[in-house]
């Protein structure tokens, strides 16, 4: 999907500029620009208002690189030992000051903004091309507004609702609680659900199935707010709606444009590893495990989009060149990384031991390569495995790890055209339907049916051949967690996860799993909220804004 960025002009200046001339004609004062956009002219179709739309999803799909938001200081992954400055690694640093809670609390204002202006009823009294693609694009805009005000329910805790635009500056937003906002969501989701498509041409558009899963998301954590059975009720029946509903289901045999290859750099391949293939992401392209998809293309990247690349090869790629006989950053290093971000223990070793994961395929060589080769052809060592010794001597900066190949790539795109290796061009996923049902095994969990939970939970297991099944005395939240992480790592949106649940989840996974031990006494409260931005609180001066518990004097 190529972005449109809207551009327009101030008409502010435009009235401005006549007031200086000081001109008596009545006729040309009175005269209606032709060539200027004023508050009356700019939206005038569906068309112009579906370019916000896709502006949205461009949006979207930028914020969707944020590494805090995708979990960096969680229990996924964090900054090694040469990056430790890194706010997210001592939590000491972390206050309503940083500026990562600021961008993200702003990011998604910024979206509830662009959904408001699609949906101000001055432009919705356009002309369209029907009344079922008018209300295809209310709905997408209601959905947007939906899905921020969830995100940051779930990320902050209560927030204020923003419904309309403001023609204004204001200074008196109120914050609702948590439960508020959740519902609020969840009522523009019900709200908009038969303008939904069950499937669209154009890739990377919401359909139904992600309104639903949303819809469960959102039943899920007011539940988690409220221990009202009847939201887990709402959570199981909206996941049920998709998992049973005959139009999504597992992958669980190979597919797609690489379905007769193998990784070129370890060997072996399986239906875990095509799903991360590029060209095998969306549901058009016979993926029915994918409801929502982030739209990465390198042929727009080239053209115009200079933001449509995933620097994820680069970000969360090891520095495999730092050891002796180990040349380049080709494919057998990962590309070209830096290691921003490595994994934590727990997704590096903890969740694949195999008293738990025998036989996953999710941790084969192929999806998560862990041998390193001597690549050096003059050494007389050339294509051995570099032992674990060697290994440990030269990674005192902790910058050599595992390759996770869903983040990468065996065939890289644009060499030819300069590119380094250090950026993909592969779609992404925002919802699959492995999260659909950990979502449903969670709300099963939290109303006491251990069975069905592990029943759901057995389903993502068995696809991947693991030969230990979940039973119902496993099953935990840490067991879900877990599974979330094995299904999930880098899809899920961890501190989501996490902070929905409330209480010292958050806190005691991370402590469990550090990368730096030495920073868990930095972890010194309840962190199961992130704070309201003191720059949000500080500008709302006529209502003060409370802050959450344990941030005031941080």
């Amino acid at each position: 999907m190529k972005t449109h960025k809207i551009k327009i002009q101030a008409f502010v200046l435009f009235m401005l500029l006549f007031s200086f001339l000081g001109c008596n004609d009545n006729e040309f004062l009175t005269e209606e620009p032709k060539s200027f956009y004023t508050t009356d002219n700019i939206f005038t179709s569906g068309e112009q208002l579906d370019q916000v739309l896709i502006t949205i999803y461009s949006s979207l799909r930028d914020l969707s690189k944020n590494a805090v938001l995708m979990g960096q200081g969680t229990d996924y992954f964090e900054s090694p030992q040469f990056r430790i400055n890194s706010n997210f690694t001592d939590y000491s640093r972390i206050n309503p000051q940083s500026d990562q809670f600021r961008t993200i609390f702003n990011s998604f204002y910024e979206t509830i903004k662009d959904a408001n202006t699609v949906l101000d009823p001055v432009n919705l009294q356009g002309e369209f091309n029907s009344e079922t693609s008018k209300a295809y694009i209310i709905a997408q805009a209601r959905f947007f507004r939906a899905y921020c005000h969830g995100m940051l329910a779930e990320l902050y805790g209560g927030v204020p609702i923003i419904t309309e635009l403001a023609v204004e500056p204001r200074f008196n937003y109120v914050r609702a609680t948590r439960e508020e906002t959740y519902q609020f969501a969840i009522d523009e989701i019900e709200a908009i659900l038969s303008d939904l498509p069950e499937t669209t041409a154009q890739g990377g558009r919401i359909v139904k199935a992600a309104a639903q899963h949303y819809l469960s998301e959102f039943y899920l954590a007011k539940g988690i707010e409220t221990s009202n059975s009847e939201d887990f009720n709402m959570a199981i029946q909206y996941a049920s709606d998709i998992i049973d509903g005959g139009r999504y289901a597992l992958m669980t045999e190979r597919f797609g444009v690489r379905a007769n290859e193998e990784n070129t750099v370890t060997g072996g391949a399986d239906v875990y590893w095509d799903l991360f293939q590029n060209g095998n992401i969306n549901f058009s392209d016979g993926n029915t495990e994918s409801i929502w998809a982030l739209q990465f293309d390198y042929d727009a990247f080239v053209l115009e989009d200079d933001d449509n690349f995933n620097s994820h090869p680069r970000s969360f790629g090891p520095v495999y060149r730092a050891l002796p006989g180990f040349l380049g950053v080709g494919e057998d290093a990962g590309g070209r990384g830096v290691a921003f971000f490595a994994p934590t223990p727990l997704t590096e070793f903890t969740i694949w031991d195999e008293s738990i994961s025998t036989g996953d395929q999710r941790n084969a060589e192929h999806n998560i390569s862990r041998r390193i080769f001597y690549n050096d052809p003059s050494l007389p060592n050339f294509g051995e495995q570099i032992t674990q010794s060697v290994i440990d001597e030269n990674n005192d900066r902790g910058w050599i790890f595992p390759i996770y190949y869903k983040l990468n790539t065996d065939l890289y795109e644009g060499l030819e055209d300069g590119q380094n290796r250090s950026n993909i061009w592969t779609d992404v996923y925002a919802i699959r339907l492995a999260e659909t049902i950990l979502l449903r095994a969670e709300a099963y969990h939290r109303k006491g049916e251990n069975q069905n939970a592990a029943d759901d939970i057995n389903l993502l297991r068995s696809r991947a051949q693991c030969d230990i099944l979940a039973t119902a005395s496993d099953i935990d939240i840490d067991y879900i967690l877990d599974e979330r992480a094995r299904e999930l790592y880098l899809e899920e949106r961890r501190w989501n996860t996490l902070l929905r649940m409330g209480g010292t989840v958050a806190t005691d996974r991370i402590k469990a799993n550090l990368l730096h031990p030495q920073f868990e006494t930095s972890l010194n409260f309840d962190y199961n909220l992130w704070p309201i931005p003191q720059e949000a609180i500080d500008r709302n001066t006529d209502v003060i804004l409370t802050q959450n518990p344990g941030w005031q004097n941080r």
